[in-house]
């Protein structure tokens, strides 16, 4: 008796996951094999940086042709005689800000008195896309985006084992910008084709 309400309720388990997976909601977004205008191929020429940070225009540029490569249904060209519609991208700004958390040097020892350190950067940019039409002024999407990080600032401990040298803190920023521009781009090129 006991293995017959076993096997029942194995048998009405193996049902109800069977029936929620076949039901209509299976797929977790729509399929989409175009861009915005019916757009299948695209030019991304190096985005516009308003920013003073160099060479983070190579970054975002980068990540959103990865993205548009991933997609399987956009192709990239190089020339503009190519193409459909131009994806064209702009970095509006990028900040560096020491954040609010500090350490004050205690021991005078390897600092001197009443140093005061920022612990972590605060990285916010923001960036704007628009797809053109080829040949014409007629804006098919935009969208502006903006997005916050952080980092650590270089440590100083003994003078021997120092961090603290403007390459570690160039090397950080830019591993944390190029995160940054992967990210975004992500959430970019996801938002244009839902067509938000």
């Amino acid at each position: 008796m006991k293995n017959k309400f076993s096997l029942l309720f194995l048998i009405l388990t193996a049902s109800v996951i069977q029936f929620i997976f076949s039901g209509c909601a299976h797929k977790l977004s729509s399929e989409v094999s175009t861009l915005p205008g019916d757009v299948k191929i695209i030019q991304i020429p190096l985005f516009i940086n308003d920013s003073g940070e160099v060479g983070a225009e190579t970054a975002f540029t980068n990540s959103l042709k990865t993205e548009a490569l991933r997609s399987k249904f956009v192709q990239l060209k190089n020339e503009v005689r190519d193409v459909e519609a131009i994806l064209q991208g702009r970095i509006r700004s990028i900040e560096v800000i020491a954040e609010e958390s500090i350490i004050e040097a205690k021991n005078t020892k390897y600092l001197p008195k009443e140093t005061v350190l920022a612990t972590r950067y605060r990285v916010v940019a923001s960036v704007g896309l628009s797809l053109t039409k080829k040949g014409s002024t007629e804006v098919l999407w935009s969208g502006d985006f903006q997005q916050t990080t952080n980092y650590l600032a270089p440590q100083i401990t003994l003078p021997v084992v120092n961090t603290a040298n403007a390459l570690y803190n160039q090397s950080i920023k830019r591993q944390t910008l190029d995160k940054l521009s992967k990210e975004m781009m992500q959430a970019a090129f996801d938002r244009m084709i839902e067509r938000f």
